[in-house]
Parts: structure tokens; sequence; C-alpha cells
């Protein structure tokens, strides 16, 4: 009996010792680095989807099995794992250096950078969150080997153009696709997101990295990740608030005072000054030296506010935030301000195999701008009043104050001359309104069911939904409102508002099954995916001539449109207009990732896309890649050569597809279709006309991009960095091609051509030094990015010219500057001189003696560098960027050294005072009454052609960290202090305020960038 007892028992035992080591268990731990914990490392069960990262303290919490193994990863450090065994708690240290095991995860697939094939650059929240500016964009100017970011306006919250390894079409979509939290968005809605809840930034270049995307994918993705909670982690709290102000950048030009225009107007006998003595001179400068950018433009505040919330229990997280953001702009009344809610919600089942999150963040913005930026409207163009404005007038009322009318009453016709624009303008920006809000929604739900062994299925749907609101009222009571109604000042009532509100909804949802297995030193990853995208947009407008003056702003100020004028006329009727489009995409496709032995790699896709642009034989696309990689430093006989040395080569082909064809998401919808429209026809009645002629051959424009890359770390990776080459070619594109203007219109918009853009990325970080006490770390990239046009349709004979400054190019950039040469002045009369296409010389400009100057205003070289300083809790940092090979043309410079007239209401550069006077003066300005002007110079010549590289600092920053022993009696955790400057140095020879511009041909009277100055403080507890 007792012998079968313990044979019972012993069995039972076994029993149980071999259920407890196929049981689930919770581990936790703290990961760390020498100097202390690392918040956000990432913590992987191998082989499967679970993970977590660590919270603010570095500690982690997960649900794993005994005898799984827990690989520890970060940015910028060796990777760690750890077999799961009886002991419940792992700590970690991880090593400075690695770099290539960074995880990699976007809407489709997840990876680590050590098995990655694709070409992936990313930054994390440290590099772009507590910065200043009021969009997250801005702050990756630089930061990036090939990314492109072109910001055309100083107006806060203004939006940016992004261009990714050269410009990929002539008249498509030229920017990359961007994602928040899986969710497809508005590329130009980043004003409303809160930068402090992005966790990374992660940019997809190569083909193996965007193919997956298919018809969205031909320009590169930009992935977001916001950040999270984790679980089994206690509530914290993170507050961080800014104050500081922003001003203008210096002025690189020197304008004529008050003496300096008078004397020079005496001298030519044209002006005020003509008819001045040198003694009323005098009297006149003294009285009034008015430099009116100090009027228009102003130090402008800075002030954010933001908390955030963390927690977690066994089976559920949660991350929510709360911001406020105000900038004023440096010019008067402009001003931007943004209200944020976000919640991050995760969540699992007891046995970790089914996962879901839910993402929500809901934003409301505010700008208050000014139009007319870059207008030759001279009476709505306020920054061009502050760069022209006489410095003899005076700016101040009777009271001292800065006048808000210069004694111009409303409706003076003949007090609105152009020289007293800049009173015009002040008293626009006093009592006129131009306001644009837009509330922005994203959310998301995903969830996935590890269902079988190997298998797991998942969905996700995403919305972004953006409402705008845009209001302008010129006031009735405003110099310029009683013009509004019908052009003369004779209407018993004056003004206009104007109102466009709109509802943008986009809705984008994946299903996908994967199958992972491991067998042996085989790893096998395959995802097949069904994706749909539905967009619908919305928007009414209208244009109300004629307000009440006591009631504008109230909703109740227009003038009804039966009110009958003195004539009899009715010329209050408001006119009205709406809008109502929708575009959508179905696409299927599989992704197949294989590895063997953490040495060699291999991934490929296929997409099937279907556009509603093109007709059923067309719209389906079908894009692909393939990529490979080789881990060379896990070759035995490269690790025993170079023990200390990380090395991975990879190479990528395929395809990705563009059918947005003019450059926005709701454009050109219908161009297969014949469409018609009212018109005027025989003797004035009204008839139908063709608007339209289809082009039932529409089709994809298609890009093929090839990629060679190294990925590598030297001396324990105190050197680390990568280096790409690639090739895009994009195909069928869109363009117009002439007709004939019997059909009625003289263009078809065809699939004919295609450009090419080929180039090399690198980028580096160096370790300097590194202990308990002390970081130093440098970072660098650069890239180089050749663009021309392979082929043009044959009815352009190689060259689409449509005046202006720029043509299209065979052999040539996208934008190149096709214009006469300037040679000059002519020391016999004092007239231009200009080389004609053959090198003589003339003084008649002439389209035929336009040559391609080579010159475009995209730039071949970008890039940035930047220091990290740490020293106890000290730390300084510092972060470069630069533009190099790019032109524009600078029209400010040229209205302002004008001499084809000189009595047109406008200061002048101190340079016009050396125009040609007498037979034999040698200089580059000409006479006095030249026959051509500054527009003729800028459409027509390279008078003003100027190159706009420069090199800027864009942030540099310094901040102290308490240490917790000194926090150690306080109800916080942690108190971090810092300074931080934007856009402090600017080294450039461009003429001007500002030679970042964006991408645009020429400058006139644009919003200049300002600096930024801000103090901040991150407080957690």
């Amino acid at each position: 009996m007792r012998s079968k007892f313990t044979w019972i028992m012993t069995l039972l035992m076994a029993l149980t010792i071999n259920f407890s080591f196929a049981q689930e268990k919770v581990v936790s731990g703290t990961v760390s680095d020498a100097t202390g914990p690392l918040p956000s490392a990432n913590v992987f069960v191998k082989g499967t989807q679970r993970g977590v990262q660590t919270d603010l303290d570095g500690k982690y919490s997960i649900k794993v099995n005994v005898g799984e193994t827990l690989e520890f990863t970060y940015v910028g450090f060796e990777p760690q794992s750890r077999v799961v065994g009886a002991q419940n708690s792992y700590d970690v240290v991880l090593a400075e250096g690695q770099i290539l095991d960074v995880v990699q995860k976007d809407v489709y697939r997840r990876t680590t950078e050590k098995k990655s094939v694709m070409a992936v650059a990313g930054i994390s929240a440290e590099a772009i969150e507590d910065r200043a500016n009021a969009s997250v964009l801005q702050n990756l100017q630089g930061q990036i080997a090939g990314l492109n970011i072109g910001t055309g306006s100083g107006q806060p919250g203004a939006d940016s153009t992004i261009i990714l390894r050269g410009v990929g079409t002539i008249n498509g979509n030229v920017e990359p696709l961007f994602i928040i939290d899986g969710v497809p968005v508005d590329e130009d809605g980043f004003r409303s997101i809160n930068q402090n809840d992005i966790a990374s930034v992660q940019v997809y270049k190569d083909a193996a990295a965007t193919s997956i995307y298919g018809n969205r994918g031909a320009n590169g993705v930009i992935v977001i990740s916001t950040k999270r909670g984790g679980y089994d982690e206690k509530m914290e709290f993170r507050y961080t608030s800014q104050y500081g102000y922003s001003e203008l950048q210096p002025l690189n030009m020197e304008l004529m005072s008050s003496n300096e225009l008078l004397n020079f107007q005496k001298r030519v006998g044209v002006g005020y000054g003509a008819a001045l003595s040198d003694t009323e001179i005098d009297l006149v400068s003294r009285q009034n030296n008015t430099y009116w950018s100090d009027i228009f433009f102003r130090k402008g505040v800075t002030k954010s506010h933001n908390l955030a919330i963390t927690t977690g229990s066994k089976n559920t997280n949660n991350f929510t935030s709360l911001g406020y953001f105000e900038q004023d702009g440096i010019f008067k009344s402009t001003n931007f301000k943004r209200f944020s809610v976000r919640n991050n919600f995760s969540g699992k089942s007891e046995d970790g195999k089914f996962n879901y999150s839910f993402n929500f963040s809901g934003n409301f913005s505010r700008s208050n701008g000014m139009n007319g930026a870059g207008s030759n409207q001279i009476y709505f163009a306020p920054f061009r009043a502050a760069l022209h404005g006489l410095p003899y007038l005076n700016p101040y009322a009777p009271d001292g104050s800065v006048t808000t009318d210069g004694g111009i009453a409303p409706g003076d016709i003949s007090g609105i001359t152009v020289d007293k624009a800049p009173y015009v303008l002040l008293n626009s920006v006093d009592m006129n309104t131009n306001v644009n809000d837009e509330i922005k929604i994203l959310t998301s739900f995903a969830a996935d069911w590890n269902f079988a062994k190997n298998l797991t299925a998942g969905f996700q749907m995403g919305v972004d939904f953006s409402g705008t609101r845009a209001l302008q009222i010129l006031h009735p009571n405003s110099i310029l409102g009683p013009f509004q109604v019908n052009g003369t000042n004779e209407t018993e009532y004056g003004g206009s508002q104007q109102e466009a509100t709109s509802r943008d909804f986009r809705f984008n949802s994946v299903t996908r099954l994967n199958y992972n297995n491991t067998f042996g030193d085989h790893t096998i990853d395959a995802t097949a995916f069904v994706e749909y995208n539905k967009a619908h947009l919305d928007g009414i407008n209208f244009t109300q001539l004629g307000l009440d003056s006591r009631l504008v702003g109230t909703g109740a100020a227009f003038i009804p449109g039966t009110t009958l004028h003195t004539d009899g006329t009715q010329p209050y009727i408001p006119t009205v207009g709406s809008t109502k489009v929708s575009e959508g995409l179905f696409s299927y496709f599989g992704n197949f990732d294989y590895d063997y032995k953490g040495r060699y790699g291999v991934s490929a896709t296929v997409r099937r896309d279907a556009s509603f642009r093109f007709i059923d034989d067309n719209k389906w696309g079908t894009f692909w890649s393939v990529g490979g990689r080789w881990n060379i430093d896990q070759e035995e006989f490269f690790s025993k050569r170079f023990p200390q040395t990380e090395l991975k080569l990879r190479a990528s082909y395929g395809t990705s597809g563009n059918q947005r064809i003019n450059n926005a998401q709701y454009s050109a919808l219908n161009r297969t279709r014949n469409l018609y429209g009212q018109g005027a026809t025989y003797n004035g009645s009204v008839g139908t006309v063709a608007t339209q002629i289809g082009n039932t051959d529409l089709r994809w424009e298609q890009t093929a991009q090839s990629n060679i890359g190294v990925d590598f770390g030297f001396w324990n990776n105190k050197l680390s960095g990568s280096v790409d080459v690639y090739r895009k070619r994009t195909t069928d594109l869109f363009q117009p091609t002439p007709i004939s203007p019997i059909n009625g219109t003289s263009t078809l918009d065809t699939n004919i051509g295609s450009l090419e853009n080929k180039g090399v990325e690198v980028s580096l970080k160096y370790n300097v030094f590194r202990n308990q006490d002390w970081t130093i770390v440098l970072n660098a990239n650069t890239s180089y990015n050749k663009n021309f046009i392979r082929d043009l349709p044959e009815s352009y004979d190689g060259i689409v010219f449509s005046n202006g400054s720029t043509s299209l190019i065979e052999g040539s950039s996208v934008e190149t500057f096709y214009v006469v040469r300037y040679a000059g002045v002519n020391p016999a009369n004092g007239n231009a001189l200009f080389y004609t296409a053959d090198g003589g010389l003339t003084e008649t400009i002439d389209d035929s003696d336009r040559v391609n100057t080579g010159k475009s205003s995209y730039p071949a070289w970008q890039g940035g560098f930047g220091t990290l300083v740490k020293y106890k809790g000290f730390e300084f940092s510092t972060q470069w960027s630069y533009f190099a090979d790019l032109y524009r043309n600078n029209l400010d410079y040229g209205e302002l050294e004008e001499t084809s007239v000189i009595d047109d209401g406008s200061n002048r550069v101190a340079s016009t005072a050396t125009a040609w006077q007498n037979p034999g003066d040698i200089t580059s300005v000409p006479r006095v009454g030249n026959p051509y002007g500054a527009v003729d110079y800028i459409n027509s010549t390279d008078r003003y052609l100027e190159d706009a590289s420069f090199l800027r600092l864009r942030n540099v920053l310094f901040g102290y960290s308490f240490s917790k022993e000194i926090l150690q009696d306080l109800p916080i955790s942690g108190l971090r202090l810092y300074v931080q400057g934007e856009n402090l140095l600017t080294f450039s020879s461009y003429r001007g305020w500002d030679a970042e511009a964006g991408f645009r041909s020429t400058d006139r009277g644009n919003y200049p960038t300002p600096k930024i100055y801000t103090f901040g403080a991150v407080i957690n507890f």
C-alpha cells in the first residue's frame, strides 16, 4: 500500500512540475544603462507578437511562459536576451553600441533593424518633443538623410512640403504617405497634432519598405507612433510647460534711410526729394527715419502646457494626455492656438493570445493670419509693405501710438496712394478678420488573435476627420471697406465677409492573416492582407458684399439682398457655392519574410490596388518588391576577425504607384469622362459647352526603385551609421498634352514621359566618450539627389515652357530656371545688357535667348549634424540643418533695386544709389528710366536668381535634471529645467529675411521664419 501511495505521489509531482514549466507567469524588472533607467525600452517575447515598453523609471512587467526568451532592445544599445526560468525578476543593463536591433513596426509588419531588408531611418521622442514649433514636421528638418522639409511661411502652424529622395512626379502627388498609429492621415493636418504625444517617427525610403503601401508609397512613407502605457505600471504623471518669445530674423539687405532716399531722389530729379533743398531733406530725415519692419513685426509670446498620465494593470494599460499650445506670430495680429486630448488604451486576454487597442485624439486649432503673402496687390500685401515702406513717413498717431490709418478716412480715394500702402495695411491688420479653425479627430481600433499555433488574425480600422472653417471679414469702416461692393465708394454699405466650411472624412480598414514559424535555423513570416480606403469631402461657402458696421462679427451684419441701391440695383446679393466629392481604393496583397540563422534574409511583397480614377481596364495596378540582406557580422570568418564590428549589407528593388493626378486627395476625379458646363454661345445666349475631354487611357504613374545599403558599427559601435545608394524612375507621368483648340480645349491629360532621381545618403553617429558621469555624442547625416526629366511629350520637343522663369527640360531637374542671362550694364548708355543664346550681347530681352541654367528651386544637397553632451544632471545639445545647391528668384530685392521707375512709393536698397549716371560708369545697376522693371528681370532673366543655400542652427538646448536624492523629500519623482532656441543662427548669401522659403521659385513679400527662445520645465510625479 505504501509503495502504491509513493508511486501516485511521484506521478503527481512530475505532472505538477511539467505543468508548472508550461504555465504562464508575470515577470518584471528594470532596464537601464550605465547612467540609470531607460524609459521606453522594448521588451519582447521572442518569436511572438507579445511585447511591452518600460515606464519612465525603466520598469517593465510582462506575462511569459517558463522557457521562453525575453529580448531587450533600445535605440543605440546592444540587445540582450534572458531565458525565463524559476525567478520572477530580470534586471538588465544594456551596453552602448548596437543600432541594428531597433524594432521597426508599421501598419502591416514588425521586424528589427538587424533582420530588416529595408532602408528605414527613425528618431525617438526625445528628438522632437518639447520643441517650440507648432508643427511636429518642422522638428524633423535636418535629422534624417534624404528628407527635405520645406516650410514656406513663418506663420505659426503653417503647412510644410515634405519631399523624400527628390521630386518623384511633375503634376502628381510629391509628398510621402503619413501614418499615425496605423491610420493614413492628411499630410497637411499636422498643425493640430500635439508633438508631445509622439513616441517615434520612422521614415520608410526604399521599395522594400514602401511597396507594401502600393498606390500611396511612391514618395515614401512616414510612420508616426504615439505614446502608450505599460502593463502592471503604477500611475504616473508628466507635466511639461514652456514659455518664451519669438522675433524676426535679421534682414540680409541694406535699406536706404530717409536721408539716403531723399538725396537719391533729388540727385535723379524724381520723387518727393527732388523738390527739397538740402536743409529740408535734413529736417525731414531728422523728423522721421522709419524702419517699417519694426512697426509691422513684434516679439511674439509662446506658451504651452501638457499633462500626460500613464497607468497599467495586469491586462490593460492606458495613456492620456491633455495639451494647450499658443504662439503669437512675429507679424502683428497673427497667432496660433491648439487644444488637444489623447487617449491610447490597450488590453489583452489572460493567456495573452488576444490583444486589442483603441486610440483617440481630438484636437482643435485656431489660426489668425494675414492673406497676401507673395501678392502683387500692393494694398493687400502686408509683408511687402514692411519692406517697401518709405522711411520718411510717420508711423505714429498724435497720441504717440502706432497709427491705425495714417489719417486716411474710410473711402477716401484721394488718400489711397501707393506711398501710403503701409497705412492701409496697418489699418487692415487692426480692423479686418482672418481666422481659420480646424477640428481634427484621429481614432483607430486594432485587434489580433493568436487563434492557433503560428497563426494570428488581425483587424484594424481608423478614421481621420477634419472639420474646417475659414472666416475673412473686411470691415466696412476700414480704409478699403467702402470699395468692396462695386469697386467704388458710392454704395451705402461697404465691407465683405467670406466664409467657408468643410468636412473631410477618411476611413481605412485592414484585415490580415499571419503565419509565423521557426523550425531549426529557419524562420518564416507570411501575411495576407485586404485593405479598404474611402474618403468623403463636402463643404459650403459664401461671400457677402455689404455689412452693417454696427453688427460686424455677430452673424447679423449682412445687408439683405433685397435692399436697393440708389440706382435701383440690388448690389448686396451674396454668392454661394458648395462641393461634395468622394474617392476610394481597394487593395489585396501579401508579404513574405524568411530568415536563416540571423545571417540571411529575404522579403517579398505583391500588392494589387484598384483606383476609382481610372476606367475598369486600367483601374488595377500591381506593385511588388523583393529585398535581401546579409548580416556579415554573423559569419564566423568575420566575427572572429572583427569581434566588435556590426555589418549588414542589404539590397532591394520594387515598384509603387501614384494615382493622385494633381497633387491633392480630391483632385482630378473625373479625367476619364467628357464633361460639359454652362456657357455663353451665339448672340450671348446660354448654352452647353464642353469643359473637358475624357481620356480613357489614363492610368497609374509607376515608380521603380533600386537600393543598395550598408548598416555598420565599428569598435563596439562607437562609430555607427548607414550608407544608401538608390535610383528611382517614374514612368507614365501625368502630363497635359497639346491638342487642337477646335476640340473646345487646348490640352488633354495623358500618361507620357518619365523622370529619375538617383542619389546617396549617409548617416553617422559617433560616441566620443561615455561613463557614469559623461556622455558625448556626435551625429551627422547628408544626402545628394540628382533629379532629371528623362522624357517629355514629343509635341514639346524636349522643353515645356509656359512663360515665367522655370521650365521642364529633358535632362534637367524639375523646375529648372530657363532664362536669359544678365550681362550687366552698358557703360555707354546705362541700359541693361543680356547674353544672346550664342554668347553675344544685346539690350533686348527675347525668349529666343533663353538658356538652361541647370539651376533648380529644389536642393541637390540636404542634411544636418548635431551634438549631445551630458555631465551628471547637465545636458547641452545642438542640431543644425542645411540645404545646398538650390536657387530662387528674389523679387523682393529686385523691386527694392528698381530703376526703371523711381517715384513708385517704395523705399530702395542702398545699392540703388550706384545706378549708372554718366558714359563710362561701371556698375551693375542700370540707369534711372531704363526700359525693364523688376518683374521683367524675374520672369525672363537670371539677374535676381540667387543661391538660396543655407546653414541654420535649428535648435540649441541647455538643461539640468535634478537627481532623485535632491528630490527625495519632495512629492515629485523628477524635475528637468531647460532653455532652448530655434533658428538662432543662419548663414546664407541670400538677400532677404529668410533663406528658408519652401521650394517656391520666387520670393515676394513672404512671411519669414522667426527665431524662438523658450524656457521649459518637465515634472514627473
